[in-house]
């Protein structure tokens, strides 16, 4: 059930569930967990791993979370980049342009410079190139020449991937899936739904009508998400799940400081989503598979399932009683 939170006398969650969720469903049709978990993300300030099979809609989920944003004047809504083994860094941050005449190079920015940015397949390009989206994920900048360009906010990076066609690929350090907030796999639609896109009877086609939020929507959204109340009790709920992933023989290792912080962020974004303004365990568990699962490696005994490990671990580390997570 969803209640109505107001910052400055709108209310947010509702316009996030009507004017981004509601119509980024209409275009990528059956799988509204994952059309949360993207808004999530770009409420939470992070980024959106897409894992699934060639036409499965990775990339429709992008745009059509672009085609709802309304960009600031001078900065494209959004822009796709496809991923090869001989693309270069410039070719995403920008370079330098020196002049015939002398005088200083102009900068001219790269596909980077959008709102939302499309990396698709973006474990085909070489890790010097995947190392130049390192800057700008974590610091919303890049830097070029020595000089320091700042990256539009919103700044929402989608990338996509195949997981069972491996060859040619560079797989993923562990660093650059530390940048994700959250990673989703994007199977099939259900019968009707595939039927529904295969007869062109969707009610909204990708990218129809005008968008709906403005990119200062977006921030005043975040400042609103920010402002959800969590609790010490909370946030020790976090770090006990964290700290599971560190010694469970299931996992090579476990997920670092900065996934605890997008876990309790994505919790907030998850409260503020439905309409609440506190966050609760519950709200970590819901979260919890998409926003640690790329960041874990998966030991023998687990038969390779990370995703089944963490959702073992929420069963057996103690979470607080809901009481303990009002405000």
């Amino acid at each position: 059930m969803t209640t109505t939170i107001t910052s400055g006398g709108v209310d947010w969650a509702g316009r996030l569930r009507t004017g981004l969720v509601d119509r980024v469903e209409r275009s990528f049709t059956g799988q509204r967990e994952i059309v949360e978990t993207a808004v999530i993300c770009l409420l939470a300030g992070g980024h959106l791993l897409v894992e699934g099979p060639p036409g499965s809609g990775k990339t429709t989920l992008a745009r059509a979370v672009a085609a709802a944003l309304a960009p600031a004047p001078g900065t494209d809504a959004w822009r796709r980049v496809q991923f090869t083994p001989d693309l270069l860094p410039a070719e995403i941050t920008g370079y330098e342009q020196p002049l015939l005449t002398g005088g200083a190079a102009p900068f001219r920015p790269g596909p980077l410079f959008a709102h939302v940015v499309v990396a698709d397949e973006i474990n085909r390009a070489s890790p010097r190139t995947q190392s130049a989206l390192l800057e700008a994920m974590e610091e919303r900048r890049v830097t070029v020449a020595g000089r320091t360009h700042r990256l539009p906010d919103p700044f929402f990076v989608v990338a996509t991937q195949n997981p069972v066609d491996l060859h040619g690929t560079y797989l993923l350090p562990e660093a650059e899936l530390d940048r994700f907030t959250a990673r989703v796999a994007v199977g099939y639609p259900s019968r009707a739904a595939e039927t529904a896109i295969a007869a062109g009877r969707l009610t909204e086609p990708e990218g129809a009508g005008p968008p709906h939020l403005r990119a200062e929507d977006v921030l005043a959204a975040r400042e609103a998400t920010a402002a959800v109340a969590v609790t010490d009790a909370l946030v020790g709920y976090a770090v006990a799940v964290a700290e599971a992933t560190r010694t469970e023989d299931a996992l090579v290792g476990g997920v670092s400081v900065r996934a605890t912080r997008a876990l309790v962020a994505a919790a907030r974004a998850r409260a503020f989503l439905d309409g609440r303004g506190h966050a609760d365990a519950k709200d970590v568990q819901r979260v919890a598979v998409a926003v640690l699962a790329h960041r874990v490696v998966p030991s023998g005994r687990s038969g390779g399932d990370a995703a089944a490990v963490i959702g073992d671990l929420l069963t057996r580390v103690p979470a607080p009683e809901n009481a303990a997570c009002a405000p």
